[in-house]
């Protein structure tokens, strides 16, 4: 049990009642730290931790760390989002840390828990078996489907701004507050508001960033930080193909984001961020390569593997991390050229995005060519003065996403 004034430091609990804080008083304690001493996410699955004093940093898979300071604004939530295996806090001052039981949080409506890197494996049983004649695409679905990988989890950061951005009220002011506490992200928010992208201009402030570009945009940019360093891959072969899976997966959300543009009922943030994700699949199998012999030093097996797995798997990532189903689908179909839905979506348009790659400085992606495209055509019977889609013959259109694709990789990408 603890005094019911320390709860009153967080902002989760000071609109309860007197009965609801006795009741997390009487089920809450406090705990004391030492400088450099740990405490494992893993072992937090029925509580709930909140730095009531001194200072930590929040180690996340990757490398990504996050300082927390006692009466800060970050510090008003929770340290960890997840229980994770791998993410832990290390104390960097002497620390007192208020630890209270899930299952009462939850019965007042306070629920940051985010733990969502339990995925069922059982749902692996739908991997395709592999109809290509390589042994290896079969013992890495075996891999996957005998839970024996280790999915990557996004860093508490990006948990916790995406959770912040589920918020239906929150205001620019909180979203800046909260943004600012990564700085490396709060910088590239504002570079990227000020890029070609979205009319260049002077934006000085979080804030102001935020209100040019919009809360898919931002959720946009926070991936793009984040999925540089989610896997630190050591043989030369899968860090050439993550610098691809990176740079290609930033040029179909540019496309995406200026073909939104033209189209009737997409919008071009959100469309940005179903282009930066349609391939997340390809991270957990690079995850499996760096390690493998006999992929992490011939790209061509890479190659047959991605192709036959990368879909299903990404859409078992984003389900992971909680992503809307729309996107999930997206992830599983977006290589499915022949897929039937009633309306033009936003897969419609990654699809599009895609077959025009190779103008901007991508790899050219086999499939049908544009005007055979079911996904095209649908977007043409959505608007028939969508012609213009076919890039091909509009080279000054192609040159400013060619110079916006490279800006954005040199500012996202860059360390």
């Amino acid at each position: 049990m603890i005094d019911i004034k320390h709860l009153l430091n967080f902002t989760d609990f000071k609109d309860l009642d007197d009965a609801a804080l006795v009741d997390i008083s009487e089920n809450a304690m406090m705990n004391s730290y030492e400088v450099n001493d740990r405490i494992l996410a893993e072992k937090t699955s029925s509580v709930t931790l909140y730095l009531e004093k001194g200072a930590l940093e929040v180690q996340s898979q990757g490398g990504v760390q996050q300082a927390i300071m006692a009466e800060s604004e970050r510090a008003q939530a929770p340290i960890f989002f997840t229980n994770t295996l791998g993410h832990y806090a290390r104390c960097t001052l002497p620390c007192k840390i208020i630890q209270i039981e899930k299952k009462v949080t939850k019965k007042y409506g306070i629920q940051h828990n985010r733990d969502n890197n339990r995925l069922d494996y059982a749902e692996f049983e739908t991997l395709p078996s592999s109809n290509a004649n390589l042994e290896i695409v079969n013992e890495i679905t075996q891999l996957f489907k005998s839970n024996a990988v280790t999915l990557p989890s996004l860093p508490e950061i990006a948990l916790y701004i995406n959770s912040e951005l589920d918020n239906e009220n929150l205001g620019s002011k909180k979203l800046a507050q909260v943004i600012q506490m990564d700085p490396i992200i709060a910088a590239r928010v504002v570079q990227v508001a000020n890029s070609a992208l979205y009319g260049g201009g002077k934006i000085d402030s979080i804030q102001n960033a935020i209100a040019k570009i919009g809360l898919d945009g931002v959720r946009t940019i926070v991936m793009g930080v984040v999925l540089r360093d989610l896997f630190m891959p050591d043989t030369e072969i899968v860090i050439h193909k993550m610098t691809e899976f990176y740079e290609h997966s930033i040029r179909t959300g540019v496309i995406c984001y200026q073909l939104a543009k033209k189209i009737a009922g997409l919008k071009p943030d959100r469309a940005f961020l179903f282009g930066i994700l349609h391939d997340i699949g390809v991270i957990p199998i690079l995850v499996v390569a760096d390690t493998h012999t006999e992929l992490a030093h011939k790209a061509s097996n890479i190659e047959v593997v991605l192709n036959q797995l990368k879909s299903h798997i990404g859409g078992m990532i984003l389900q992971q991390w909680q992503f809307d189903k729309e996107l999930i689908e997206n992830a599983k179909q977006a290589s499915n050229w022949e897929r039937k839905v009633d309306k033009a979506d936003y897969t419609d348009l990654v699809q599009v995005a895609l077959k025009h790659s190779h103008l901007v400085g991508g790899k050219k992606v086999d499939g049908p060519e544009l005007h055979d495209l079911p996904a095209f055509k649908r977007l043409i019977q959505n608007d028939k003065n969508l012609e213009e889609l076919d890039l091909v013959d509009n080279i000054k259109a192609l040159k400013e996403i060619s110079l916006r694709v490279t800006e954005l990789i040199k500012m996202i990408c860059k360390a």
